[in-house]
């Protein structure tokens, strides 16, 4: 994450004055407010939170240390510049703006984040969604280690692992464990995959590593080319 200055939201509340009414003769007396009058009058209480110059997280319950630990046992929120997301708990520090996200983590960024300006060719990506068990975020270091169910899609693209690193400082992304990536009709299948965001260099391992591509159609009146499958399984060695 690009290091930003902290926005400060500030609330600006409305006061209605009356002055200078002339009282009616004989007024009635005013009924108390209904319960549900009441409620709705109260104002909304904001829930706990923990924010630092990378991200903000609420919740309903933190528990935090002097050193800079914290635990969020229920269900929060997470936002920064350019994404949000919710997981069932959370634990970190806030003092090295770390944090992981633990349980039915769902990310989205909506492609408006500080780098989709830079070249950083992730960001610029568009909107994206992640899901996973489990995110350990470094927003220091600006490295995401996603475990457990890893699922990406940015438009056509998509990618599935059992665990995935991803580095925007180097810009690499390394994906492990039952690695499949499409884009559109094309695919690969690999058990572990290195990509480099800026150079579009690939690096797959696995045994076999399968790419399925759609075949080229020829233009209208071109001579037709060689019969070939629909889609071509190219187990390549390592």
């Amino acid at each position: 994450m690009q290091a930003t200055a902290r926005a400060l939201l500030v609330g600006l509340a409305v006061v209605a004055l009356c002055a200078g009414a002339a009282p009616s003769p004989r007024p009635s007396p005013a009924a108390p407010p209904s319960p549900a009058a009441a409620q709705s009058s109260a104002p909304n209480k904001s829930l706990p939170s923990l924010e630092t110059p990378f991200y903000k997280i609420e919740t309903d319950e933190i528990s935090r240390k002097a050193n800079g630990d914290f635990t969020m046992p229920h269900k929060v929120t997470f936002s920064r510049p350019g994404s949000d997301g919710t997981a069932n708990q959370a634990e970190g520090n806030d003092k090295r703006s770390t944090i992981t996200l633990i349980g039915n983590v769902v990310i989205h960024d909506n492609g408006n984040a500080p780098e989709a300006d830079s070249n950083d060719e992730y960001a610029k990506g568009g909107p994206s969604t992640l899901t996973c068990d489990r995110l350990d975020v470094d927003a220091k270091a600006k490295v995401y280690i996603a475990i457990g169910h890893v699922h990406f899609e940015q438009g056509i693209r998509k990618a599935d692992a059992d665990r995935g690193v991803l580095n925007r400082g180097t810009g690499m992304l390394h994906l492990q464990g039952h690695v499949k990536t499409s884009e559109g009709d094309s695919s690969l299948r690999a058990d572990e995959m290195d990509y480099n965001l800026n150079s579009k260099h690939v690096l797959s391992d696995g045994k076999p590593i399968i790419i399925k591509q759609p075949v080229p159609t020829s233009a209208p009146g071109s001579a037709s080319p060689t019969p070939a499958p629909k889609r071509r399984r190219l187990p390549i060695p390592i």
